[in-house]
């Protein structure tokens, strides 16, 4: 029987890496493919640095003036309200009667349906794991800032098709996400309209 040569390694098991990336690859596969293609984002690319306000270059050594974005949250004495259009496939913020902000959403599929009405927040969690559904690895399913109008039914972040693709929450994009998490207080007002 020859014998393996001091240069050379037998390897009897896989490694941890090649085992992740073997399984990672598997249940990739196994995800079934949307019915129909996403359209193109319609958003501009986040961005990874802080922008800067005007044009003009900065003195070596000047820290940069970036934009402050939108106020910390509203005012206590404010009247919030989240209108959610399933036919438009949008949502609208809206303080005293305002609109404040406006954004594209996933709603309920065929079979999953969001319901309408008039609803109140429920309930608030940052970092929600969903104890109904799980994902294409068979993982309990994350909604960060998810925000709860009714029953099971959650407002939260996820992934944006450009068609209804859930299983009756509402689903928004990240940065709407957090600002609706921010904004929103337990009983204020969540409107589901066609």
């Amino acid at each position: 029987m020859e014998q393996p040569s001091d240069t050379t390694t037998r390897r009897d098991h896989p490694t941890a890496p090649t085992i992740l990336l073997t399984v990672t690859l598997i249940g990739s596969g196994c995800a079934a493919p949307p019915e129909r293609p996403a359209p193109e984002p319609v958003d501009a690319p986040v961005a990874t640095e802080p922008a800067t306000v005007g044009t003009e270059p900065q003195p070596p050594g000047t820290p940069p003036t970036t934009d402050p974005g939108p106020p910390s949250g509203p005012s206590d004495a404010a009247r919030r309200t989240i209108r959610i259009d399933l036919g438009e496939q949008r949502f609208t913020y809206i303080e005293d009667g305002e609109p404040v902000h406006s954004g594209p959403i996933s709603s309920g599929r065929a079979g999953h349906p969001t319901p309408r009405g008039r609803f109140a927040v429920l309930a608030k969690d940052i970092d929600k794991v969903s104890s109904r559904y799980t994902n294409q690895l068979g993982w309990q399913a994350w909604m960060p800032y998810a925000i709860q109008f009714h029953g099971h039914y959650f407002l939260h972040e996820g992934w944006l098709p450009g068609y209804p693709d859930s299983h009756g929450c509402v689903r928004v994009g990240e940065r709407d996400a957090r600002f609706l998490f921010e904004r929103l207080r337990l009983g204020d007002r969540v409107e589901v309209v066609n």
